[in-house]
């Protein structure tokens, strides 16, 4: 009987250590955007309030010029400047490694994890898989040169998306799908004839399921388009397009909505209802005009910006089901994520505002300068990060700040 009961103990015990570690996984942030690609972290231990009276900074790193945000894995954190990949650790900003990959080829997209190699792309179209472990560079792909896909005139900015054995692009009129073991070509959308449209592409894929299929919203310069991931075939697309602007954005999706939208002055944000073979417009209007920053859903509203036509941006507020806005606020320049029921908003002057995700009104918790009113240039466009109770925060510039947030 004794036996059997230290068995029974011996195996709860097992059972609750690996929930607890597959709890901690869930707070990684292995990509753009976090695990499920929409700015949305699940993290619950850290302190809203901690920014009060200033930025608790553990660590500065100057990581060269570059939008690349970052990313985690493990305790440690990759993301790109110039031409080099880095590997830090998060705790202390301690360079493990780093690999400049290739010759002026500027990184802007972020860095992607998956297991025990990251891979990056460059601005000029060089998809890199390198391993997480030390930076070897596993293996190389030219994208323009080997599979003839589209020069894209602002660079490749949109970041690779893994889906099972498959790297996903935002490339060409509908996406490229490449083996992530070995980088070779499995399927390809054909390119834009009209190399106006080709100023799109800084959107990262957004992966979704519909009716048993996998499937993958790709928002090009020239509209959006639904994938089947595993084959590459196109099941629909929507035109949203205005050569004024570009399409930057990543679309939010739920089980049969989407929603995208563009700083144009025309076009605005459209939701759509995508289930029925080609997808239909719920509503439309100019409310959310998302340009560099994409909104963040939560709790049946979203959350994001009017890109300027007066000076300021605004921050808002609109209902999801309607589009219609519940509350704004005057912000300039504003990326943000949400954990908790909160919103973590960086404006592109480098103040980190901490705000709760609510209807209601703007409600603000704490706020702080991360450059701690240093003279520099200022460029924040890239969204902020929580990672297991620190906020990172990345200037253009090079400087990239980590701020104690935990309780």
């Amino acid at each position: 009987m004794k036996t059997r009961t230290l068995s029974i103990i011996l195996v709860i015990g097992f059972i609750v250590i690996c929930a607890t570690r597959g709890i901690a996984d869930n707070f990684d942030w292995p990509r753009w955007r976090g695990p499920n690609g929409d700015g949305i972290s699940q993290e619950t231990d850290w302190n809203p309030e901690a920014l009060n009276g200033g930025p608790k900074i553990l660590w500065k790193k100057d990581i060269g010029l570059g939008h690349s945000n970052v990313a985690f894995k493990d305790n440690r954190l990759y993301t790109s400047g110039g031409n080099t990949l880095y590997c830090l650790n998060t705790e202390t900003g301690e360079m493990i490694w780093q690999n400049s990959l290739k010759q002026f080829a500027d990184f802007y997209s972020t860095p992607t994890i998956d297991g025990k190699y990251v891979y990056t792309i460059s601005r000029k179209g060089v998809l890199f898989c390198v391993k997480a472990k030390n930076g070897t560079i596993r293996w190389e792909r030219e994208l323009v040169d080997e599979f003839e896909t589209e020069e894209i005139i602002w660079g490749y900015c949109s970041s690779p998306v893994i889906e099972g054995d498959l790297i996903i692009l935002n490339i060409n009129t509908a996406g490229v799908g490449l083996d992530k073991k070995t980088g070779e070509l499995i399927w390809k959308s054909t390119v834009h004839t009209d190399k106006i449209n080709s100023e799109g592409y800084h959107a990262t894929p957004v992966l979704y399921n519909f009716e048993g299929k996998r499937c993958a919203l790709l928002f090009s310069g020239a509209g959006l388009s639904s994938v089947n991931v595993k084959t590459g075939e196109k099941l629909w697309y929507y035109e949203w397009f205005d050569p004024s602007t570009t399409n930057t954005a990543d679309p939010i999706v739920t089980e049969y909505r989407v929603f995208i939208s563009n700083k144009s002055a025309v076009l605005g944000g459209v939701m759509l209802d995508i289930s029925g073979e080609k997808p239909t417009v719920v509503w439309k209007n100019k409310n959310i005009k998302n340009h560099f920053s994409s909104s963040v859903l939560v709790d049946g509203h979203i959350y994001g910006c009017k890109a300027p036509v007066e000076r300021y941006d605004k921050l808002r507020c609109a209902e999801w089901k309607t589009g219609d806005i519940v509350w704004e606020r005057e912000m300039r320049g504003v990326s943000l994520i949400s954990a908790n029921g909160k919103l973590i908003m960086l404006n592109e002057n480098g103040i980190l505002y901490i705000a709760e995700a609510t209807p209601s009104s703007y409600q603000e918790i704490s706020s702080c300068d991360v450059l701690e009113g240093e003279r520099k240039q200022r460029q924040f466009w890239t969204p902020p990060v929580l990672y297991r109770g620190k906020i990172y925060c990345r200037n253009f510039h090079g400087d990239l700040v980590c701020i104690d947030v935990s309780k």
